[in-house]
């Protein structure tokens, strides 16, 4: 992610090259981003979604858009489009972008860091806390809640927030455990 809601083109152009070369010289051609995303900035201009396209990125994901546009999306189903970033390049600059859900919070009920009360996922039957059922069961009515808003068959579940990762451990203990349960709701 590149500065991006007040920057020249050259920042942006100067800020992608230097990043995608970092991501290159360490970690090879192969690992290049498909996919960018913009998860906190307060407005986006036209010319960021013709500069990613340009950049043969397959799709562009933002968490801020204006509350009441966010809204009606929502409500009609518009949370991805392909955004046309300019009149000029038509669809040389056409990208797939989608509108994050929930900004990049975790869905309500699921922020496992130590400053959240969330109930973590227990999953030691001889516990009296033992929730896995009603866990997986909250997850799969959040992810199925958020797909309404979506027209496509996939959605991007954002697990994070503002100083939310302060103890990393819990997040991904908790995000393997969630992860492996609803896998197994979704193979029986």
């Amino acid at each position: 992610m590149n500065d991006e809601a007040a920057t020249h083109y050259n920042a942006i152009s100067d800020q992608m090259t230097y990043g995608l070369n970092f991501v290159e010289e360490t970690f090879g051609s192969e690992a290049r981003p498909r996919i960018a995303w913009h998860i906190d900035p307060f407005g986006h201009s036209s010319e960021q979604a013709s500069i990613f396209a340009q950049l043969s990125f397959d799709g562009f994901f933002f968490g801020r858009i204006d509350y009441a546009d966010k809204k009606l999306r929502r409500e009609q189903q518009r949370m991805e489009l392909v955004w046309t970033g300019s009149r000029n390049l038509r669809q040389d600059s056409d990208i797939f972008t989608g509108v994050l859900y929930n900004l990049y919070m975790a869905p309500c009920e699921f922020c496992y860091d130590q400053l959240c009360n969330d109930t973590p996922v227990q999953d030691d039957p001889n516990l009296f806390s033992y929730n896995v059922n009603e866990t997986v069961e909250r997850f799969v009515k959040a992810s199925s809640d958020q797909a309404t808003h979506y027209k496509t068959n996939h959605i991007l579940m954002t697990m994070g927030g503002d100083f939310a990762y302060q103890n990393t451990n819990t997040w991904y203990k908790n995000l393997d455990k969630l992860i492996k349960y609803v896998n197994r709701v979704g193979t029986s």
